[in-house]
């Protein structure tokens, strides 16, 4: 009897164990996990790579067919907004960003930004350098990350990467969709052949 007992009590704290272990793997991402997103292009082939270890962005990209690249950038949720940017100087000022949010409704949206200076009105919605391939782009909200994913047309992208995201709470809105300041932002070099 005693070591039936023994046996169904460590058959119920095995099962908890794994309950937990699973209920943690479904909150995080890593490049060891499979994207099982809804998109517009094909995510079996990228390249990925943390990007920003301060707040777990996971940046994941390729280059199909003929100048298109793929991006797909993964953040914890924090009800903020999570951007991409690319530099020539590796500063903010003169760059432009792909933002993305979701809002308390579930739904998504994804804008080019230009990054005309640091005062909020220099920061212009819908305009910027980018060439963003047309309905590509999409933000969903899964087990409490964002996946930010869009497709830029260009022979190769700037090498210069800007991560930023927002003030926990606070996302843009209409009419103006207009950025607060970030919660902190980091500015990277990505060697796209290499993935350094």
């Amino acid at each position: 009897m005693k070591l039936s007992s023994i046996s169904i009590i460590f058959f119920f704290a095995t099962l908890q164990a794994l309950s937990v272990l699973q209920v943690n793997s479904q909150s995080t991402d890593s490049c060891n996990s499979n994207l099982n997103l809804d998109l517009p292009f094909d995510t079996s082939l990228l390249n990925c790579l943390p990007v920003w270890s301060r707040h777990d962005f996971i940046l994941r990209y390729v280059r199909n067919l003929s100048n298109v690249w793929n991006f797909v950038l993964s953040a914890p949720d924090t009800n903020s907004f999570v951007a991409m940017g690319f530099s020539t100087t590796g500063q903010m000022v003169g760059s432009s960003a792909v933002v993305g949010w979701v809002s308390a409704d579930g739904s998504g949206t994804v804008k080019q930004y230009f990054l005309g200076g640091q005062r909020p009105n220099l920061v212009v919605a819908d305009q910027g350098n980018l060439t963003i391939v047309e309905n590509s782009t999409s933000i969903t909200s899964r087990s409490s990350r964002v996946y930010l994913a869009f497709q830029l047309n260009t022979s190769q992208p700037l090498s210069r990467v800007l991560y930023s995201v927002g003030q926990i709470g606070v996302i843009p809105s209409a009419p103006g969709f207009a950025l607060a300041e970030h919660r902190d932002k980091v500015s990277t070099v990505l060697n796209y052949r290499t993935g350094n």
